[in-house]
């Protein structure tokens, strides 16, 4: 399996192990926030659903526009150094979504 294809299945499955656990601390609150003010507030609120997919999702697609952009020819190393920096931002993303959702939860 070429490297972009390892980087991007190692990717999917943090941020779905990462949601999926979000799962079960947040129990059976039906909106979650997506967005806080700069007062800290959550400006609008989505189903638990689309809040805890919404990151994966946008990994799927993401990671599959890099994957298709190699192009023939070439090492592909380029490709993969992309899909880890991609890869990396949004497990940082999916992080720090979680912080924000634990610390509105917890008070």
């Amino acid at each position: 399996m070429p490297t972009v294809y390892v980087f991007a299945v190692v990717t999917l499955a943090i941020l779905s192990c990462l949601s999926a656990l979000a799962g079960f601390w947040v129990g059976d609150l039906d909106r979650l926030p997506m967005q806080w003010g700069l007062d800290g507030r959550p400006t609008w609120y989505a189903p638990k659903w689309i809040a805890l997919g919404f990151i994966p999702v946008i990994g799927v697609i993401v990671m599959a526009t890099v994957a298709v952009s190699h192009g023939p020819g070439g090492d592909g190393s380029g490709v993969a150094r992309n899909m880890a920096t991609v890869g990396a931002i949004l497990v940082a993303a999916e992080i720090v979504y979680l912080f924000m959702l634990r610390r509105h939860l917890t008070g």
